[in-house]
């Protein structure tokens, strides 16, 4: 009796045939960030630890609020000689009325709104621009895209700075964040996909 032939797969496509082989495409590609984590800074490169970013955030700090102090100060003085205070005692409870005070209230506020809107321009300017702030420049330090390792555009910069806002008022745990992840990656760097790199 003859022996029947061994049975043969469905051609490839059929409904019991098996998957098609799968190898990941090469990078890059469309969607790589969701495929696999993004690939670490280029060679001569490293990730840039919290320290150096904390100093680099304290040469920006001097840079922005030295010279808005000094504009407040000039602003407001003319405001000062106008308050007049006058303790007034009613039942026996001793109480103080002051006039004059709106103008420097109003200064407070217009520098408040300065504060909020000085910021955001000057790093998301810089971001997006040069990639570097100036305390950043000071210490060699970049701002890059964490999947093409190039300069971030104005977007993704202000995504970063509204990233930078959600970090700091959550305790400040978005920044440290970036002293204990393995890419030195805050909050507001994973919002945006981006690294700080500096020269190795």
């Amino acid at each position: 009796m003859a022996q029947d032939a061994p049975p043969q797969p469905p051609p490839h496509g059929g409904p019991f045939a098996p998957p098609p082989p799968h190898s990941p495409p090469a990078y890059p590609y469309a969607g790589y960030g969701y495929a696999m984590p993004p690939p670490g800074p280029a060679p001569g490169l490293q990730y840039a630890g919290f320290w150096i970013r904390f100093l680099a955030y304290l040469i920006d700090s001097i840079v922005l609020w030295v010279p808005l102090g000094i504009i407040f100060a000039i602003a407001i003085s003319p405001t000062l000689p106008a308050i007049n205070c006058t303790a007034v005692n009613t039942t026996g409870f001793q109480s103080v009325t002051c006039s004059g005070i709106g103008p420097v209230f109003g200064a407070f506020g217009l520098f408040w709104i300065v504060g909020l809107v000085v910021p955001a321009v000057y790093d998301v300017v810089l971001w997006s621009w040069l990639g570097q702030t100036v305390g950043q420049k000071a210490l060699g330090l970049h701002v890059v895209d964490a999947n093409t390792g190039t300069r971030i555009s104005v977007g993704r910069a202000i995504a970063r700075y509204i990233g930078v806002l959600v970090s700091s008022w959550v305790l400040l745990i978005g920044l440290i964040w970036a002293a204990f992840d393995p890419r030195k990656q805050g909050w507001h760097d994973k919002i945006a996909s981006t690294f700080v790199v500096r020269p190795l």
